[in-house]
């Protein structure tokens, strides 16, 4: 290591200055009288020295001390993390083949004339990761990801090459050859595996709706891939949670796919977890990928719906009718006669009324009521939006009365009047930034257009606070300022101000409305509403549905207050149950960060189901719960091929200049070093110290003044 000293001003400069400042104080003190020879001397050397110090000061002196140094260059040693590294060849595991390299006299050679940096990868590269800590157990790999850190840590230069140790079966990331197209140096890739492909059955894929409905059946599918056992038949089954639920018969090709497909009927609402399994046949290569799972959210498939109409109009046979249409829906109807009279969809006793309004709903839908003769039935209806807080769409009709509306509670607006006549009008749709709305806006904006004129009443109105308006209606071309429909999720209510909806089914198809929009727009909106439920202050969420053994689960929370804003420094605690049980398996605390965010971790869970609770507090509130599913599956990811790929490891050495070498030919020496790449590389590390910026500098010319002052006092000199 050399220490070198650099000056930003020439050297004469600064001996200028040097004679410089010894003659001034050669000149003050030569003719100074009552002083020995070497006081003079040591006063004028005082003197001089301050003068210098002012003088490189004033010339704003950069010195440089630059520390030069060689250091051997750096290998960048990717290796391969992954489970498919625990298949075996031959009977000997491929992670075996690796430290056998990390073992060889070639190897140990390399690590002797270069540093080598290890980018330990699997699904993602592990940092600060020494080779000693390998497991060989990612659920994944991602070459490319670890070629675009290899190139992060050689974009300084001092990389000689890479060397990449893999079976180059990459199944996350992108295609790793445009990330090694990027590359300064060259990679070196060392094939691990056996490119021929071994007798295997692997169950590669289940797909199925990621929300279905409980009672509904669909269908799951199975992708089965097979590998030199064609034309044998086997039994695949579709499994629920562990349980066995169908099973078909398939006849495996030699080579390539085939699919199964399963029927499926949840009986129960929330989420389950799918598995399609194949049984091990004799003699093939690995039985860790004969299953494969998937997750369902199964949803609520039958909602019990109430529709109250003020009269026997066609948009009431119309709403019940693609209401009822595809089976989801069971929807009770009554419709007002005179006075508190009803006719009924099955026409009961008139004491049955009372007990239809008593029964649990889904969603209550009002058309056209209350009216000027509802009374007692509008004080039951109104306790039954008030007392269960279920989900309404009010729909206006030719009797719109705004004070007999204004009695209905947790309506979405707050009619004021009522402008005479009867107007056909367009539907122009509204912008709304909810993602729980994204829905409804997309089918309006995309329909919108194609609506015949509705009846429609100017009914002058304004949203209630949180409500959200999706539509207004156009009259003669120009866009009226009330809203036509109004959605608020927080209350779970809506409103649809105009009226002929029988006219979207009869004359939307002249002018290309789907037939099937009516039925479309209702479910959307019933199910919108009926899953909005209120605002909640704690959501929380895990980065992945489905995890393997080997990962961890990351929670994600954030917590708000009445008012929407973010509160920070509150406890966040959820606790971690396994399911059927709900035995407690653990507790954590969630780290709080900005802005309302919570992070947290939990890794070690076993297979199975996990339900998780998570609660907030702060000293002086409770803010709520929030509850999720974290299900803990084996994946099959790393074992859907088995085979080495051997083209794209190929690939990989040739695109940046490198060479693809068996496992035996580099543990003998089969990768060629260039002489340049062991020649060391010459670094600089440079520090600057400008004498006019420090001030330790001025506090010495002061103190060498002070000092010569007096001094000069003590000797009696002036």
């Amino acid at each position: 290591m050399n220490l070198r000293i650099y000056f930003d001003i020439p050297v004469y400069l600064i001996l200028l200055f040097a004679v410089i400042s010894g003659g001034l104080a050669y000149l003050m003190y030569r003719r100074l009288e009552g002083i020995s020879k070497p006081r003079q001397i040591f006063l004028g050397s005082l003197r001089a020295v301050s003068f210098f110090l002012l003088f490189l000061s004033a010339a704003n002196l950069v010195t440089n001390f630059a520390r030069i140094r060689e250091e051997k260059r750096s290998v960048l040693l990717l290796v391969d993390d992954s489970k498919s590294m625990l298949l075996s060849d031959g009977g000997t595991p491929r992670s075996s083949v690796v430290n056998d390299i990390l073992a060889s006299r070639f190897f140990q050679k390399i690590s002797g004339d270069f540093k080598v940096t290890p980018v330990v990868f699997g699904g993602r590269v592990l940092k600060s990761t020494s080779l000693d800590s390998l497991k060989f157990d990612q659920p994944s790999t991602n070459i490319e990801s670890a070629l675009v850190d290899a190139s992060n840590l050689g974009s300084d230069g001092d990389a000689a090459f890479a060397v990449l140790l893999s079976d180059g079966d990459y199944n996350s990331g992108g295609n790793p050859l445009d990330a090694a197209r990027n590359l300064a140096f060259p990679v070196f890739t060392v094939g691990v595996g056996d490119s021929t492909r071994p007798s295997d059955v692997i169950v590669r894929q289940v797909i199925s709706a990621p929300s279905i409905y409980a009672g509904k059946k669909s269908v799951v599918r199975a992708i089965v891939t097979s590998t030199g056992f064609g034309g044998k038949s086997v039994t695949a089954y579709l499994m629920e949670d562990g349980k066995e639920i169908d099973s078909k018969e398939l006849t495996l090709p030699n080579e390539g796919d085939v699919e199964a497909s399963f029927n499926y009927t949840p009986a129960t609402v929330g989420t389950h977890v799918l598995t399609a399994y194949v049984p091990p046949q004799q003699g093939e290569f690995n039985r860790k990928n004969n299953s494969s799972s998937t997750t369902v959210d199964v949803l609520k498939g039958k909602y019990s719906i109430l529709l109250v109409a003020g009269e026997p109009a066609s948009d009431v046979a119309f709403l019940r009718r693609n209401t009822e249409e595809g089976g989801d829906y069971d929807v009770n109807v009554l419709i007002q006669k005179d006075g508190d009279n009803f006719y009924t969809h099955n026409p009961p006793d008139q004491s049955d009324i009372g007990n239809i309004l008593s029964q649990n709903y889904d969603a209550v839908l009002l058309y056209d009521f209350p009216t000027g003769q509802s009374k007692k039935t509008l004080s039951e209806v109104s306790g039954l939006l008030n007392a269960s807080g279920v989900p309404f769409v009010y729909f206006a009709g030719k009797d719109f009365s705004a004070e007999q509306v204004s009695r209905l509670p947790r309506l979405p607006f707050v009619p004021q009047s009522l402008q005479p006549g009867e107007f056909q009008v367009g539907i122009s749709p509204m912008t709304s930034s909810s993602v729980g709305l994204q829905p409804l806006q997309t089918l309006l904006s995309s329909r919108s257009s194609l609506f015949p004129p509705l009846y429609y009443q100017r009914i002058d109105c304004r949203p209630v606070f949180g409500a959200v308006s999706l539509a207004v209606p156009v009259l003669n071309g120009v866009r009226l300022v009330s809203p036509v429909f109004l959605v608020d999720q927080s209350t779970r209510s809506a409103a649809f101000l105009a009226y002929g909806l029988w006219r979207l089914q009869l004359m939307g198809s002249l002018s290309g409305l789907s037939g099937d929009f009516l039925h479309d727009f209702l479910s959307t909106l019933l199910r919108t509403l009926i899953n909005s439920g209120k605002q909640r202050l704690l959501t929380v969420h895990t980065d992945k549905r489905v995890y393997d053994p080997s990962e961890t689960v990351n929670f994600n929370a954030l917590l708000v207050d009445q008012s929407g804003s973010p509160v920070d420094g509150a406890a966040v605690d959820v606790n971690i149950e396994k399911d059927p049980g709900r035995q407690s398996v653990a507790d954590i605390r969630l780290t709080g960060e900005t802005n309302g965010a919570y992070v947290g971790s939990m890794g070690g869970l076993g297979a199975g189901k996990y339900a998780f609770v998570a609660n907030a507090r702060s000293a002086s509130s409770y803010f709520g719960a929030d509850s999720g599913t974290v299900v803990v599956e084996p994946m099959n990811t790393e074992f859907v091929q088995t085979a080495m790929n051997v083209q794209i490891m190929r690939q990989l050495a040739s695109v940046t200049g490198g060479k693809f070498l068996t496992p035996r030919e580099f543990m003998n020496g089969g990768l060629q070093i260039r002489p340049d790449w062991r020649t060391p590389l010459t670094l600089t590390d440079t520090k600057k110290f400008e004498l006019l910026s420090l001030l330790p500098i001025l506090a010495v010319v002061i103190m060498l003044l002070s000092f010569e002052w007096i001094t000069r006092k003590i000797w009696g000199l002036p």
